[in-house]
């Protein structure tokens, strides 16, 4: 299948919105007006923000995007305030194609002068722990949690280069 991929720009906030209801696994835009999921798209382009985007023509049909949070402000998979956070979503239409890989391993090559590291948060049935583990991301010990639909979650680190 032919699709670009380009960074996302400030003006992409609708993009990391749609591709966040695939990353969080949601059905509806609605359910991400939960004050913990919107954080993640909300005021796309502040400091810190960058990520990709992918395309099939005019339709947007995946996104990976890092944020920083502080500990006064954490994502759900927060390890400091100078590791950002990994979100990344692709259309179920999409999936299976390596959009997903592509999309991952260009953001972790951009990043790696920028950031000691990159962490995640994954349900632990999500079948994208497996793109993680096959790109370099390890589990964080004692970091499983009941997440809010009830399941199991933990978080994951890639390093990049020396804590």
């Amino acid at each position: 299948m032919d699709y670009t991929i380009r960074p996302l720009s400030s003006k992409d906030e609708s993009i990391v919105w749609e591709m966040l209801l695939y990353a969080a696994q949601e059905t509806s835009l609605e359910a991400l007006q939960h004050p913990l999921l919107a954080h993640y798209a909300a005021g796309w382009g502040r400091p810190g923000d960058m990520g990709y985007g992918a395309w099939h023509g005019k339709i947007a049909i995946g996104a990976t995007w890092l944020r920083l949070w502080s500990e006064a402000d954490q994502g759900f998979g927060y390890i400091r305030d100078d590791i950002p956070e990994l979100s990344i979503g692709v259309a179920p239409d999409y999936r299976g194609q390596g959009i997903g890989t592509r999309l991952l391993t260009q953001l972790l090559a951009d990043v790696k002068e920028h950031f000691s590291a990159v962490s995640l948060s994954v349900r632990s049935d999500n079948p994208a722990v497996h793109l993680y583990s096959r790109v370099g991301f390890i589990p964080v010990s004692g970091s499983e949690v009941l997440n809010r639909t009830g399941s199991e979650s933990f978080n994951m680190i890639y390093e990049l280069k020396a804590l």
